[in-house]
């Protein structure tokens, strides 16, 4: 998957449990997100939320994680 590919809307597939700094589940495995924004080298994904935590992830994080839904 390649950055340019990438728009607001598409969807992507966890390819496995991501948590945060507390250990909570952030990104499901298997369960699809869609991109919210796309800045630069930095991706905006919908993901459960605790708190007010809507937060970049680098490009490499999602690109190792998730795969683009066609």
């Amino acid at each position: 998957m390649k950055l340019k590919d990438l728009k607001i809307g598409d969807k992507l597939k966890c390819n496995k449990q991501i948590n945060n700094l507390f250990g909570w589940e952030l990104f499901e495995k298997d369960k699809v997100y869609e991109i919210l924004n796309i800045d630069e080298n930095y991706i905006v994904l919908d993901h459960n939320l605790y708190a007010n935590e809507y937060a970049e992830q680098p490009f490499d994080f999602v690109n190792k994680n998730f795969t683009k839904i066609i």
